[in-house]
């Protein structure tokens, strides 16, 4: 069943990038999208024929890796879906003509090698476990907190930089992919009976509040910081979750645990890499800038 997993995550991985691709390439050619989406954007993007192909592309990736999230542990499925960044810069260069530089290469470098071994020591130790009644609520009551610090961001920041934007999305994913993981196990197991409604809202309020950052994500900036963000933060956030809330890791040594942590950390340090080189940022940054002096040259003129 492990196998199997593994192999519906990297399907869904894969899924991810195109999804990615087409809805980012929807949102980006709205008129005034990159100051942050309005209501009338989204309306907008409903009847836009990419965006609902990147959407109806993601479905099956989510429908995939939901499956894969019953048969094995958060551990073990969640990390798997860093492989689509390598898809995502690959399907950049092809379509979007993305310039690849050196800073690019080494940030998919640490971000992949630190997932991966991550996945592999992950799988190693990682056991899936029921939590029926009280012991679910721990996870939802999580889940609450990163929602409401999600709407804090939501209302405050009309303009927010797009690593915030990123974070977000992928505190709340993680908390999608552990309160399913849950759900799915306490109905495999136990029947649906046992399964904790609560953590099914608060799964949905996640995804909901989730995707509206990773549209704004898109507008914000190149698909491949949001696929990073995503399939880093969203791992490591639901692997932490998986750890201390579902107890997925309570036979683990702590050496292996220290090993797994500093993997995690490296492949963070690429999103951060990545934020900060990525060519379509740094031609983004160029551009403001120049728009900055330009707006200080006519003020003093007049």
């Amino acid at each position: 069943m492990t196998i199997v997993a593994i192999a519906l995550a990297a399907l869904a991985a894969v899924a991810l990038a195109y999804g990615a691709l087409y809805q980012h390439e929807a949102v980006a050619g709205q008129n005034d999208s990159h100051n942050g989406l309005s209501w009338a954007h989204f309306t907008g993007l409903l009847g836009n024929r990419r965006w609902l192909l990147g959407l109806g592309i993601l479905s099956l990736g989510t429908a995939g890796n939901l499956v894969s999230l019953a048969l094995a542990p958060v551990m073990v499925v969640q990390p798997i879906g860093a492989f689509s960044l390598i898809v995502s810069v690959l399907l950049g260069i092809r379509h979007r003509g993305l310039k690849v530089n050196r800073r690019l290469v080494q940030a998919v470098i640490w971000c992949t090698a630190g997932v991966t071994v991550f996945v592999a020591l992950s799988a190693t130790t990682a056991r899936t476990e029921v939590h029926l009644g009280a012991d679910a609520l721990p996870l939802f009551w999580i889940t609450g907190v990163v929602v409401a610090l999600g709407l804090i961001i939501m209302l405050v920041f009309r303009r927010a930089p797009q690593l915030i934007l990123i974070i977000a999305a992928g505190l709340l994913f993680a908390c999608v992919a552990t309160n399913a993981h849950l759900v799915s196990v306490q109905f495999l197991r136990a029947g649906l009976g046992q399964v904790t409604l609560i953590n099914v809202a608060a799964l949905v309020a996640a995804v909901a509040l989730g995707s509206w950052f990773v549209q704004n994500a898109y507008a914000a900036g190149p698909p491949e910081m949001v696929i990073a963000g995503l399939t880093v933060i969203d791992p490591i956030g639901a692997v932490i979750l998986g750890t201390i809330v579902l107890g997925e890791a309570a036979a683990a040594p702590v050496w292996l645990i220290i090993v797994i942590t500093v993997t995690g950390l490296v492949a963070c340090a690429g999103v951060v890499v990545l934020s900060r080189y990525h060519p379509d940022v740094k031609d983004r940054e160029t551009q403001r800038r120049d728009a900055r002096r330009s707006t200080m040259t006519d003020t003093e003129e007049s």
